[in-house]
């Protein structure tokens, strides 16, 4: 039986993989910018605004007491809707 000694020449090692560079973050256009700055203008806006708006709450309790409300021909339209709609989901 042949045993050949080990080897202590140095074995080359694999070439390890270059690492990518990180990609520069892109700068943000300006019409995104801009949306972005709308966007904050509307939450601000809504936040401005109260919680309850008194003067629909105020409206909804007078049509809520007046027996005329809502008018028939509303009423036909919601339950003609209503019909349809059902229809379409058989």
């Amino acid at each position: 039986m042949n045993i050949q000694p080990l080897k202590t020449e140095s074995v080359p090692t694999p070439a390890k993989p270059k690492t990518p560079l990180a990609k520069p973050t892109p700068e943000v256009p300006p019409e995104t910018a801009t949306q972005s700055t709308k966007h904050e203008r509307h939450l601000e806006a809504l936040r401005n605004e109260p919680a309850v708006r008194a003067e629909e709450v105020a409206r909804g309790k007078a049509l809520a007491a007046d027996p005329n409300y809502p008018p028939d021909d509303l009423l036909a339209k919601l339950a003609e809707i209503f019909v349809n709609d059902a229809s379409r989901t058989k």
